[in-house]
């Protein structure tokens, strides 16, 4: 789901500054939110979670 919103960010056929300040905030905004999403479910799930968060990745299937 990450992944889909990043490159919702970056996917423009012309990158005007604006966006591109935007596209570097939003996605600093959502690399945070992934920080503070897996601290909770950390948090909330225990053992369970972290078991799961070593089989799966943040952001790129296989990669990261």
């Amino acid at each position: 789901m990450m992944l889909g919103i990043l490159i919702a960010f970056w996917a423009t056929p012309v990158m005007s500054v604006s966006h591109l300040v935007f596209s570097i905030g939003m996605s600093v905004y959502v690399l945070v939110g992934i920080y503070f999403e897996e601290k909770g479910f950390q948090k909330a799930f225990g053992m369970d979670y972290v078991a799961f968060k070593k089989r799966t990745r943040k952001i790129i299937p296989g990669v990261y």
